[in-house]
C-alpha cells in the first residue's frame, strides 16, 4: 500500500507541481513500568500515528473485534449466529454521512484519524514479517486475520459505541406497551397516573449536580413551542412484544445496563493539601482486555496523559498541566421514536404531510464466513433511521437523534479538549459534543466546572417525549435549544461537584427510558452525605471515600431508619432481633474475613425485606407482562459476578417516592399502597424475610448470610461480541460499585499529579505460543487491593521511569 508521502507526491505530479521530496518524520514512543505508551511527534499526523501503533501493539484483536461489532461485520469473521447482530447494527448508522463528514474536515484533523489508521497499519507490516511471534493468538483460534484500517474505521468505533451506545437509549416503544398494559388493567384514569409515577417528567425533589438555585430552569422554556399547524390527535401505536427493540436484531440496544459514571471533583476551599482535585469513575462495565486504554501525548500542541476507551484517538480522562477534565452518562433525552402508517399498496412508502413518499433505502450484503452472504434493505425516513419495520401490519418506527450529523464533530470536540488551558476553552469544546454526557472541570487555580453536553431538540407541544408520536409530519422537531440553555455551573457555592448519573439540575426533565429515572431515592446521596462529612478532603481521603461509596448498597439508606423505627414496638422478638441488625449496620458490603461471606447479616436480611417490599408494592399494581421488569433489587448475584455497577432500580425509586407521599400528593394522583398503612407492610415484608431466611438458613438471625459477588471480567465486549477466549475471563474477587476504571488528578501546590487503576492490564496481546503480555493482568489486584499507579506529565518524570522506547519513522 502506498504510504500517505508517496501518494502525496504522486498528487503533486499529476498536478504538474514540481516534486519536492518529502521529509521523514520520526515519532518516539516510551512505556513505563505499567507498559503505557508516551507518543512524542512534531506533528499531529505523528502523534496519533505513535498512539495507533502502540494501541495495534497492545489490542489488536480488541481493535478488529470493535471495528466489525461497529460496523456490522462480526458475521465475516466469526460465522452466522452473527448475522443478526450485523444487520441490527446496519439499520441503525449510515455510511454516507459519517464518509461525508469526514470530508469536511480540516487536514488537521484528518490527520488524527489518519495518523491513527496508519499507525495500526504499521504494526500490521510488522506482523507480516513475523506473525510467528506477533499475530495475537486469538486470531489463529478464530482463522481470520486482521484488515487494514482507514479514518472511516478509527471514526466509527467512537461513534458506534459512545454515541450508538450512550447516546442512543431509548424505550419509547415499551413505554407505550407499558401505558397500554396499566391502562387496561387499572382503566385509563388510574392507568395514566401509574404511568406518570413510573416514568415521571419531572420530580423536584431528584437531587442535582448543579446546586439548587445556581441553575435557572427557565432558560428552558423555549424546549416546546405551538405547532406551526394543527395536530392530530396522537394514535396509540399498534401493540408491539414488549421490548420490541431488544429482539436479536438489536441486541446491541439494551434496554437495561449496570454501567454509566460517577464523579467528584473538589475546588479549592474543599481541597486540602491541594488546589483542586477530580476522581473520575467511569462505568463501562467490566471486560477482558480492559474497557480503556492508558495513553500520553506530547507535541504539535499536545501535552497531556490519561486513558481513554480503547480504540479512541483521544484521551477521554485526563489532564495537562493546566487542566483536567472527566465525564459521565448525562441522560438527557435528544432521541424521539416517530411512528410511520405504511401505504396498503406499496408498504416501501409511509404517510407524510398528507401524502405517501419513498423511503430513502440502500441494499447491503452481509459477509458470512463460511455461508452464503445475505442481502438486505436498510430503510431511512425522513426523521431517521428506520429501526422497527413490519409491512405486515403497516407500521414502522423510524428514530430521530440529536446528535445525527454531528458524529465526527463530537469526536474532535472530545479530542481537542486535552488541549485546553483554561474554562473557556474547555467550555468551547463542551458546547461540541453532540451527546447526552455530562463534562467535569478542575484547573491548576482551584476553578472547578460542570455542563451537560449534547444538543436537545426543540418539540412541538403536545409532543409526550416518553412515548411514540405520529410520523406524519406533525411532531417534527422545530430546531435545537442553544447550548446555554443546558445546565452548567463554574464554582458552585458547595465547593464541590458530584454526579452518579442523578439529575443535572432542577427542572431538567427525567429521561425516556423505563428503566432509568431520576427520583428522590438517588445513589449519589452515598456521595454527596460523605462530601458534607467535612470541610476539606486531601486527596487520598477522596480516595478513600470513592472506594468507600463503592461497597455500600445504595438503597439502604432510604429504608433502614423507617423499617427500624416501626420494629421498635413489634411484639415479635423475632422482628426485634432483625430491626436490630439493620440498625447496626452501616450499610456496607464487605469481606473483611475473606470467608467469601459478606459481614453481616444486615446484608441478606435488607436484600430480602427489599425483594417483599417490591412485590407488596408494585406485585399487583402492574400488568404482568411487565411487572417482573419492576420487581428486581438490582444487587448482584451472590456467589456470582457482575458485569458492571449496581443502581437503584425504578421499582425501588418509586415505592420510595410512594412512601414519602403527602396526603395531599396521594389524593391527586395514585395511591401505590391503596390507603393501607405503610409501616405495617414494611414490617410484613420483614417478617417475610424472616420466615424465608429461617427456613433457608436456620433461626439464628446473626448466623444468616449471603455469599459475596465478584467482578468479573468478561470476554465479551460491549457489545456482546467475544474479544478475547473464554479462558481469559478472570475477576477480582469481591464485587465493587466503582468505576471500571478510577483516574485521580491532583493540582497539588507544586504542580499537577495523576493516578490510575485500569484493570486488568494495559495489553491484551497473547503470543501465538499462548505467551501473554507482562502486562496482561498486572493491575488486577492493584483494583482489588484499592490501590493505584503513578501517571506521568512532565518529559523529566517520563524519561525517569521509561523501561522501553522506540523511535518510528513515517
Amino acid at each position: 500500500m502506498p504510504s500517505r508521502f508517496a501518494l502525496q507526491l504522486s498528487t503533486l505530479f499529476f498536478l504538474g507541481v514540481p516534486l519536492v521530496p518529502a521529509q521523514a518524520a520520526d515519532v518516539t514512543i516510551k512505556r513505563d513500568e505499567y507498559g503505557t505508551a508516551h507518543v512524542y511527534a512534531s506533528e499531529v499526523y505523528g502523534v496519533f500515528y505513535g498512539y495507533g501503533y502502540a494501541i495495534a501493539q497492545d489490542r489488536l484483536y480488541q481493535l478488529e473485534i470493535s471495528r466489525l461489532s461497529t460496523q456490522g461485520q462480526v458475521a465475516q469473521a466469526l460465522g452466522k449466529d452473527y448475522v443478526n447482530f450485523d444487520i441490527g447494527i446496519r439499520k441503525n448508522y449510515s455510511p454516507a454521512s459519517i464518509k461525508e463528514q469526514l470530508a469536511k474536515l480540516p487536514q488537521a484533523d484528518k490527520d488524527i484519524l489518519e495518523g491513527y489508521a496508519q499507525g495500526i497499519n504499521k504494526w500490521l507490516d510488522e506482523i507480516d514479517r513475523n506473525p510467528g511471534a506477533l499475530m495475537p493468538k486469538q486470531f489463529i483460534d478464530n482463522g481470520f486475520t486482521p484488515q487494514r484500517w482507514t479514518s472511516f474505521d478509527v471514526a466509527m468505533v467512537f461513534i458506534g459505541s459512545m454515541i450508538n451506545r450512550f447516546g442512543d437509549y431509548n424505550s419509547e416503544l415499551q413505554n407505550q406497551q407499558l401505558l397500554d398494559g396499566m391502562i387496561a388493567q387499572s382503566g385509563d384514569k388510574n392507568g395514566k397516573a401509574l404511568f406518570e409515577k413510573l416514568l415521571s417528567v419531572d420530580n423536584p425533589d431528584a437531587p442535582t449536580t448543579v446546586p439548587k438555585g445556581e441553575w435557572q430552569p427557565s432558560v428552558r422554556n423555549g424546549a416546546y413551542v405551538p405547532a406551526k399547524t394543527k395536530a392530530v390527535a396522537q394514535q396509540s401505536p399498534k401493540p408491539l412484544p414488549l421490548l420490541a427493540l431488544n429482539d436479536p436484531t438489536l441486541a446491541w440496544e439494551s434496554p437495561k445496563e449496570r454501567a454509566f459514571s460517577n464523579i467528584i471533583v473538589l475546588g479549592a476551599k474543599k481541597s486540602k493539601d491541594a488546589k483542586a482535585i477530580l476522581l473520575n469513575g467511569p462505568q463501562f462495565g467490566f471486560y477482558q482486555p480492559a474497557y480503556t486504554y492508558s495513553i500520553g501525548l506530547h507535541g504539535a500542541g499536545y501535552d497531556a496523559v490519561g486513558n481513554s476507551p480503547f480504540g479512541y484517538p483521544m484521551v477521554e480522562f485526563g489532564y495537562n498541566k493546566d487542566i483536567t477534565w472527566g465525564s459521565t452518562w448525562g441522560a438527557g433525552d435528544n432521541v424521539d421514536i416517530y411512528r410511520l402508517e405504511l401505504n396498503p399498496k406499496n408498504p416501501e412508502e409511509y404517510l407524510y404531510q398528507g401524502q405517501y413518499r419513498p423511503f430513502e433505502k440502500r441494499i447491503e450484503t452481509v459477509n458470512v464466513k463460511g455461508e452464503k452472504n445475505q442481502q438486505i434493505t436498510v430503510y431511512r425516513s425522513v426523521q431517521g433511521a428506520v429501526v422497527e419495520y413490519q409491512p405486515e401490519a403497516g407500521v414502522a418506527y423510524a428514530k430521530r437523534r440529536g446528535w445525527e450529523g454531528e458524529e465526527v464533530a463530537t469526536l474532535m470536540s472530545w479530542n481537542k479538549v486535552s488541549k485546553a488551558k483554561n474554562h473557556e476553552q474547555w467550555v468551547d469544546q463542551v458546547q461540541h459534543s453532540a451527546i447526552n454526557v455530562n463534562w467535569y472541570y478542575a484547573d491548576n487555580k482551584g476553578n472547578i466546572g460542570y455542563a451537560l453536553g449534547g444538543r436537545y431538540p426543540v418539540r412541538v407541544q403536545g409532543h409526550d417525549n416518553r412515548l411514540p408520536v405520529s410520523g406524519s409530519g406533525d411532531f417534527e422537531w422545530q430546531g435545537f435549544m442553544p447550548f446555554a440553555t443546558n445546565p452548567q455551573v463554574y464554582n458552585p457555592k458547595t465547593g464541590y461537584i458530584a454526579n452518579w448519573n442523578n439529575r443535572p439540575a432542577e427542572g431538567f426533565p427525567n429521561p425516556d427510558q423505563w428503566w432509568y429515572s431520576w427520583n428522590t431515592a438517588d445513589r449519589v446521596q452515598t456521595l454527596f452525605t460523605r462530601l458534607d462529612s467535612r470541610p476539606a478532603f486531601t486527596p487520598s481521603q477522596a480516595w478513600d471515600l470513592m472506594m468507600e461509596a463503592g461497597f455500600e448498597d445504595p438503597n439502604a439508606r432510604f429504608f433502614v431508619p423507617r423499617l427500624v423505627k416501626a420494629a421498635e414496638h413489634s411484639d415479635q422478638a423475632t422482628v426485634r432481633d432483625a430491626a436490630a441488625i439493620l440498625a447496626g449496620w452501616n450499610y456496607q458490603d464487605l469481606d473483611a474475613d475473606a470467608d467469601g461471606r459478606y459481614d453481616s447479616a444486615a446484608t441478606p436480611i435488607f436484600r430480602t425485606w427489599l425483594k417483599h417490599m417490591l412485590a407488596l408494592s408494585l406485585g399487583d399494581v402492574l400488568p404482568k407482562d411487565q411487572v417482573g421488569k419492576f420487581l428486581s433489587t438490582g444487587h448482584f448475584t451472590p456467589g456470582g459476578g457482575t458485569p458492571g455497577s449496581q443502581n437503584i432500580e425504578v421499582g425501588t425509586k418509586v415505592m420510595h417516592q410512594a412512601m414519602i407521599a403527602t396526603a395531599a400528593e396521594k389524593a391527586k394522583g395514585f395511591d401505590l399502597f391503596k390507603g393501607k398503612d405503610v409501616d405495617a407492610l414494611m414490617l410484613k415484608a420483614l417478617q417475610l424475610s424472616i420466615d424465608e431466611l429461617s427456613a433457608e438458613q436456620g433461626p439464628d438471625a446473626k448466623s444468616w448470610h449471603t455469599e459475596i459477588a465478584h467482578t468479573i471480567y468478561a470476554p465479551k465486549n460491549f457489545l456482546g461480541i467475544p474479544q478475547a477466549g473464554e479462558k481469559e475471563q478472570m475477576n477480582n474477587r469481591l464485587a465493587m460499585n466503582r468505576g471500571t476504571e478510577n483516574n485521580l488528578t491532583v493540582f497539588a501546590m507544586d504542580g499537577v499529579q495523576g493516578f490510575e487503576v485500569v484493570a486488568p492490564g494495559q495489553s491484551g496481546f497473547i503470543a501465538p505460543d499462548g505467551t501473554r503480555s507482562r502486562h496482561f493482568d498486572d493491575q488486577l489486584a492493584l483494583y482489588g487491593d484499592l490501590k493505584n499507579k503513578r501517571t506521568w506529565l512532565t518529559e523529566e518524570d517520563i524519561k525517569a521511569h521509561t523501561v522501553e522506547e522506540k523511535t518510528l519513522t513515517y
